[in-house]
């Protein structure tokens, strides 16, 4: 028995037969942790970029998602930021909104519209489909941000799937910046000031402030749609005017101003009436921006009822249309 136990012969495979599958275990296990270390990084590079991009296209929704480039000319307006920049966020604690958002990957035909979801849309169109999640906007007045969440399924070995997670996760989050507004408005600032500065004495802006004495004239009484058509026509010295949409569509504009704004008086209706009909002929009238520079929806109250009601939903739809809404109780 001792000489046996002596005998060294043979040992190095009884060893090499112990270590070697411990080494090739670790081996694969540092492989595969490399592995999912490296679709991490890649996740958190592909959303980063995906925000970044949406932050800096997003102020001319005609700007190239990659590049940036657009053609000169080709632009929302001037007042994009009041009409398709999700203001309706501003007043979230009041009226739950919902922000502008959609998954990845990005499914659907693109169209021309020129809000929040679309922006999102363009930018989302070009990350790769191998990644799930979802792009989303928020304004908050001073900050506006766009958020990316992105996720991959990772497949690992059974003796280490509880030690690594299933799929990979990112996050990321872009400032969008506008210093061209910024400019525009301090400057603005600036010259203003110096023009009014001196022009006026305080004695005098004080006496601008004085309640007028004549008794004011017997308040407008609306009960039906022909008079706050009448009321809107001298409230924005506007006429009646009839606008060729398309071939076989006309819209009829109940007030239209100097500035080629259309106002439409809405005295009772259907929100799906709305939706289904009112809505896509204004909206095709912003996007050819030829006969009609703005639109404004005017709401008046029932003699019936307390108040206007619109749903949220419908106030978030015209938003993103860029429809002005304007409540008159």
């Amino acid at each position: 028995m001792k000489p046996w136990l002596k005998d060294t012969q043979g040992s190095f495979t009884i060893e090499a037969s112990f270590v070697l599958p411990l080494i090739l275990l670790s081996t694969i296990s540092l492989l595969f942790l490399a592995m999912f270390v490296f679709q991490t990084s890649s996740a958190y590079q592909t959303a980063g970029i995906a925000a970044d991009r949406a932050a800096f296209v997003w102020d001319n929704s005609k700007k190239n998602p990659i590049t940036g480039a657009f053609t000169l000319g080709e632009n929302d307006g001037l007042y994009w930021r009041l009409r398709s920049d999700s203001v309706s966020d501003l007043f979230s604690f009041l009226i739950p909104n919902p922000a502008a958002q959609i998954k990845l990957p990005v499914s659907g035909k693109q169209n021309a519209d020129a809000g929040p979801v679309e922006k999102l849309r363009r930018v989302g169109s070009v990350v790769s489909s191998d990644w799930t999640g979802w792009m989303q906007y928020r304004n908050n007045g001073i900050s506006r941000e766009v958020s990316v969440q992105l996720a991959k399924p990772f497949h690992s070995p059974d003796y280490v799937e509880h030690r690594l997670a299933s799929d990979v996760q990112s996050t990321a989050a872009a400032q969008v910046v506008d210093p061209v507004e910024t400019i525009r408005v301090i400057d603005l600032t600036r010259t203003f000031i110096q023009e009014i500065k001196g022009r006026i004495k305080p004695s005098a802006a004080l006496l601008t402030l004085v309640e007028p004495k004549s008794t004011p004239s017997k308040p407008v009484v609306i009960n039906s749609h022909k008079t706050a058509v009448a009321y809107l026509q001298t409230l924005v010295n506007g006429s009646e005017r009839t606008i060729k949409v398309n071939a076989t569509t006309q819209r009829v504009v109940d007030a239209m101003d100097a500035n080629q704004v259309a106002h439409q008086a809405i005295y009772t209706f259907s929100e799906s009436q709305l939706r289904n009909e009112q809505i896509p002929k204004d909206a095709q009238l912003l996007q050819d921006g030829t006969a009609v520079k703005g639109v404004v929806w005017h709401f008046f109250k029932q003699t019936k009822n307390s108040e206007v009601k619109l749903s949220a939903g419908l106030r978030q739809d015209l938003e993103r249309k860029g429809i002005v809404i304007v409540i008159h109780e």
